[in-house]
């Protein structure tokens, strides 16, 4: 078959069905290949017996603006994925549950000032004395310039919180909130990242999450759907076989649905199963193979899906207690069958967000999780799945009576539903390639690859920020390399 189109992605999650929506409005025709039945990756929202939730909690991180209103913006369809938002009676309180080392449930309180920190010491049961240290490193924060938090590129969050001195409260709240952020151990994210993105950006700037109407998978089912409408084609139930190699180019790919060409080809597979199955190591230099090999995947997820009959959780928010958070050592210790006894908790309640997502009856989905090994044959999900339960039903003592239906979902799950295990312990990872020092900012993978013609979109190449929002960031980065390759003009 000659050539059919300018450019093909795989996979049509939060980073390649941005980049397709993106290239097809600057002029190119797009094949968008997805293996599953609609767009959406790791965000994907089903629709089920009159529900509509997504396979786990995602919640979009920053809270607006972002690369999603942005991308929606591009593209003009703004209008036809609104921002859903809870009423304020729903979202302002509820969102931190904190366990005490005295066996206490403290909730989050709505802030009765403009001052985040207010709600804060409130929430954590905090004397002025107590919450200075928190202030200090408020003020800290703030006072960086870029350029100060640009050379804290390979200094550990931890290390540079350390000296702050913060109460155990406090300190648990941000070490849980970096592990949800970043999934891996705040001793080896840079504090560069963690500042801008969590603390400075979220955090102590009175951060939201934000949800969009349908949910977040509409965002990509509509940019999917801008493909086809541009003269492009998105093709579902297209697992991709293998990836056409020709004269030292990749020139196309191989589906069930037959061979397509095209000028260039972006991989939302992940880096491994791109490089190590999909292209094949032949057509790498052996020290990039030896490279892609060896990157270390990011925790991963497990959890339950409550089907409740009355409302039992607020929209969105994270369980602990002052050892829930994980350093590297303390993941290798739940591993290894040593858990903390309160496991971090996080969660979000799509019909909270937008109503239409459950019958009207208040009924509701609930979507929480924690965090466990991306090996998908790792038995840690089954018991996070267990430690999640009597958490669950201790902190919200009224959830024993509401729930109708109970779903588990692993590590597996998450394979099998967006990236092939490509290496041992890998797989089920919750966003992409982990976001350590040794593999963040300077040091993140290049999304052109060796190979001419191949490159890499999604959380492990080219993006900046966190979760699903870093995917679209890499796609608008990424389709910027992809034009000027092609020699195509900046978009006017």
């Amino acid at each position: 078959m000659g050539d059919e189109h300018d450019v093909i992605v795989i996979g049509a999650g939060p980073g390649g069905a941005s980049i397709a929506a993106l290239l097809a409005e600057a002029g190119l025709t797009v094949l968008l290949t997805e293996k599953n039945d609609r767009a959406g990756g790791k965000a994907m929202t089903l629709h089920r017996q009159g529900y509509g939730y997504e396979m786990w909690p995602v919640i979009a991180i920053p809270g607006g603006p972002s690369r999603y209103d942005e991308l929606l913006k591009r593209i003009r369809r703004e209008d036809d994925v609104p921002l859903a938002v809870p009423p304020p009676e729903l979202s302002q309180a509820g969102g931190i549950v904190y366990h005490t080392d005295d066996g206490r449930w403290l909730r989050m309180v709505a802030s009765t000032s403009d001052n985040p920190l207010d709600s804060f010491a409130q929430t954590f049961d905090l004397t002025p004395e107590e919450m200075q240290p928190v202030v200090d490193m408020a003020m800290a924060v703030f006072a960086l310039s870029e350029d100060e938090i640009d050379a804290l590129g390979e200094t550990p969050i931890l290390a540079w919180l350390s000296g702050f001195g913060l109460p155990a409260g406090p300190l648990a709240y941000i070490g849980v909130m970096l592990n949800m952020f970043f999934l891996v151990g705040p001793d080896r994210i840079p504090a560069s990242e963690a500042i801008r993105i969590c603390l400075r950006g979220f955090m102590l700037a009175g951060g939201e999450f934000q949800y969009w109407r349908g949910g977040i998978g509409r965002t990509l089912e509509v940019a999917a759907e801008y493909v086809t409408e541009h003269g492009g084609t998105f093709v579902t139930k297209a697992k991709v076989e293998r990836i056409i190699v020709e004269g030292g180019r990749a020139v196309g790919v191989v589906t069930p649905q037959g061979e397509f060409r095209a000028r260039a080809v972006i991989s939302n597979a992940g880096i491994q199963p791109t490089v190590l199955q999909l292209a094949g190591e032949s057509h790498f230099p052996p020290e990039y193979v030896d490279y892609v090999r060896d990157l270390e995947p990011s925790w991963g997820i497990a959890g339950i899906r409550y089907f409740l009959d009355a409302s039992v959780f607020p929209p969105a928010g994270l369980a602990f207690g002052d050892l829930s958070w994980w350093t590297t050592d303390r993941y290798e210790q739940a591993r290894a069958g040593d858990w903390p006894d309160i496991p971090q908790l996080y969660w979000s309640t799509p019909a909270l967000w937008d109503p239409g997502l459950a019958p009207q009856d208040g009924s509701q989905v609930v979507l929480i999780g924690t965090l466990a090994d991306p090996d998908p044959d790792s038995p840690m999900s089954e018991e996070a799945i267990r430690r999640i339960h009597e958490t669950a039903l201790e902190a919200w003592p009224a959830l024993g009576d509401h729930i109708t239906r109970q779903e588990p979902y692993t590590t597996r799950s998450v394979s099998t539903l967006t990236r092939d295990a490509a290496v041992p312990g890998a797989g089920g990872e919750c966003i992409g390639i982990a976001q350590t020092i040794e593999q963040e900012g300077k040091n993140k993978p290049n999304p052109r690859t060796p190979l001419a013609g191949l490159y890499i979109v999604g959380c492990d190449a080219g993006g900046r920020g966190v979760a699903t929002h870093q995917a679209v960031d890499s796609g608008f980065r990424v389709a910027d390399l992809v034009l000027a390759d092609l020699g195509v003009p900046p978009r006017a």
